[in-house]
């Protein structure tokens, strides 16, 4: 069981975590640039220590203030993948993936017997004495890892570990990564900013920002119950943010989510889901999520039974997707008023068409109750 505990000033900058993962499983550091994921994992490697805190792995205190504990880098049995590779240009795919051995002081004939098992672990045994500049980038980023692995670490770290690979090869050894953790079952931190990553590699996901942690658990919460507006347009949900004030019978409620002199209310579905024990009482802060998906635009004030109806300006319309049929979509944002957020519907490309949406025009957007989900 890896367990962290890091509160630290960089300058004006402010990171507070805490956390564990599992022996085995991969958690997953998520969230914008400058949210604080790569000091995470310098301050786990011992490149930089917090001003107060604990590291320790299965028992093994790394770094624990109270105790004055501070193992230093190179004593810590950690792999660190960064996000460029940082090989050595002038040293083949073997002795980048050898350095840290040697150093180490390890025989000869053991430096060669596992630089090559990791190198076979990441398929690039054919390509041992090539240099870096030989290689795609795809490749340089498995002889990484191989140098990473070689040392046989107890926890891996994993700085946005595909950001440097085209499109093409990011989803190719995408894959391959996923099965390398899956079968040396490493303890791993693994950061990325991209979301299908985090749900590809992560049995846990904490999400950062500005140096704080806005939400964690798995995919399932994530998905459902999103706690911030960064989460919701990753997940490619509309996210409210508001106070109770009634409730209505079938386990509706209504959440008011401004409290400026155009109060905007959304009736939503209750889930059974809250920090607090029982029902959240009027006045308690809700979260509200609607798929944009289930919302219906129109020109003239509609005849529809929709308990939530606004009036808005179109802001932004983006192409969404293209199914696999030809049919297209698209992503049609509504400003409500000054004070709410902009409420986003998915359309398709020929309602779009038949209503002439334009940025600036005047539309009704409206969804059912029962479609708008609330959440504490």
């Amino acid at each position: 069981m890896l367990n962290v505990a890091l509160d630290t000033h960089l300058d004006t900058f402010h990171l507070a975590v805490d956390f564990q993962v599992e022996q085995g499983k991969t958690l997953v550091l998520l969230g914008e640039s400058g949210a604080g994921k790569s000091t995470v994992l310098r301050l786990l490697a011992g490149l930089l220590y917090p001003e107060k805190g604990h590291i320790s792995l299965d028992g093994v205190v790394y770094f624990d203030s109270e105790q004055r504990t501070a193992i230093t880098p190179q004593q810590r049995p950690f792999g660190y993948v960064f996000q460029d590779y940082v090989l050595f240009p002038h040293l083949t795919v073997f002795e980048n993936v050898a350095f840290g051995l040697r150093a180490q002081r390890v025989a000869r004939h053991i430096v060669q017997q596992r630089v090559m098992e990791a190198l076979e672990q990441v398929h690039m045994a054919d390509l041992a004495q090539r240099r870096p500049a030989q290689l795609s980038g795809g490749q340089q980023q498995r002889v990484a890892i191989a140098r990473a692995l070689v040392l046989q670490p107890e926890l891996l770290l994993l700085d946005e570990p595909l950001a440097a690979l085209d499109v093409q090869t990011r989803r190719e050894v995408r894959q391959e990564l996923r099965r390398l953790l899956t079968e040396t079952g490493i303890t791993t931190v693994l950061v990325t900013h991209h979301y299908l990553e985090a749900l590809l590699f992560g049995e846990r996901i904490l999400v950062l920002d500005h140096g704080r942690v806005i939400q964690q658990g798995d995919q399932y919460a994530l998905r459902e119950y999103p706690r911030s507006s960064y989460i919701a347009e990753l997940v490619g949900v509309n996210f409210f943010r508001g106070h109770i004030t009634r409730y209505e019978a079938n386990a509706l409620c209504i959440v008011q989510l401004n409290d400026g002199k155009q109060p905007v209310e959304v009736v939503a579905v209750l889930r059974e889901r809250g920090q607090s024990n029982g029902t959240p009482s009027p006045g308690d802060e809700a979260f509200v999520v609607v798929d944009p998906r289930s919302i219906t635009l129109y020109l003239a004030p509609p005849e529809s039974s929709a308990r939530n109806a606004f009036y808005g300006e179109i802001i932004h319309i983006l192409p969404s997707r293209t199914a696999a049929n030809g049919d297209s979509s698209v992503r049609v944002s509504i400003m409500l008023n000054d004070a709410a957020p902009p409420i986003t519907a998915e359309i398709t490309g020929a309602s779009a068409s038949r209503l002439d949406l334009q940025e600036g025009k005047m539309v009704y957007a409206t969804f059912k109750a029962t479609e708008a989900s609330a959440y504490t």
